[in-house]
């Protein structure tokens, strides 16, 4: 009996590793062409990407994306937002040779080594857009997820807002936040599984390789449901005509630094162990 139990349970093993896999792979060592991997990369020179008045973004370099060569890790991915630039981000996991499109009742990991700095060296202290999860208009919440950050990283939930009369800020319920130095390597993984059901989808979140405890830490008029380990939260992840991620730097408190931001082992999987490796 225990010797059926063991082979039975190897071969359920077996049977969800062979079903788990990365799909979706931005790696720089094999492309330095952003549209290899991405949809697009937003360098905020769009009319309403404006800081303070319409048009003052005129003179003022774009963003831009490269492959840099860290220190630490060797090629990875670098985008600069400068000053008075509203944005500078990577959209969409659509690229030419590396291709995924998120759909209702997916449900993937999405990974990524992050960390982020200044030209000038000052400290950002004002909350930057890093991570959207973002929805095409027409929609109902904009970004079902983000992640901001000022000194401290925070993971946001959105709610949605179906007859127009909320304000975005009262519709964010703050789900974890941390201290994380500028400058320094941290990894990323957010568990995603996409539903517009109210509370139909669900999030799950990875600091550094370590399960991360969620909860409505700051709300006013929406809230995530949370499962009784305080390991997963129940949320609306899909919103509009389709969603999909954004990384980089963004809106308007972003205007005053001149940004760097840098992205290594950037992945989507079907499972938590293939998008930690290497990670």
């Amino acid at each position: 009996m225990i010797k059926l139990s063991l082979l039975l349970a190897l071969l359920s093993f077996t049977s969800l590793s062979a079903f788990a896999e990365v799909i979706w792979f931005a790696d720089p060592n094999k492309s330095t062409q952003v549209n290899d991997f991405f949809k697009r990369f937003d360098d905020g020179n769009y009319p309403q990407d404006y800081c303070k008045v319409k048009g003052d973004h005129k003179g003022v370099e774009a963003s831009t994306a490269v492959v840099f060569t860290d220190e630490k890790l060797g090629q990875v991915w670098k985008i600069n937002k400068p000053k008075n630039r509203k944005r500078g981000e990577f959209a969409r996991f659509e690229g030419l040779k590396n291709n995924y499109s998120p759909k209702e009742g997916d449900d993937i990991y999405i990974a990524w080594q992050w960390k982020i700095d200044t030209v000038d060296k000052a400290q950002i202290d004002k909350e930057v857009t890093v991570f959207q999860w973002k929805s095409a208009s027409p929609h109902n919440q904009n970004y079902p997820l983000n992640l901001e950050y000022d000194g401290e990283l925070t993971l946001n939930a959105w709610g949605a807002d179906f007859v127009g009369d909320k304000s975005y800020s009262s519709r964010r319920t703050v789900l974890w936040r941390k201290t994380v130095p500028q400058n320094e390597w941290i990894s990323l993984v957010i568990r995603i599984k996409v539903s517009k059901a109210e509370h139909g989808g669900l999030v799950q979140f990875w600091f550094n390789g370590k399960q991360q405890e969620l909860a409505n830490l700051r709300s006013e008029t929406y809230q995530v449901k949370v499962s009784k380990d305080n390991k997963t939260v129940f949320h609306r992840t899909n919103d509009g005509r389709f969603v999909y991620p954004k990384w980089g730097a963004y809106n308007r408190k972003s205007c005053k630094f001149d940004i760097n931001a840098y992205f290594h082992e950037m992945k989507v999987g079907t499972s938590l162990v293939e998008v930690m490796a290497n990670h």
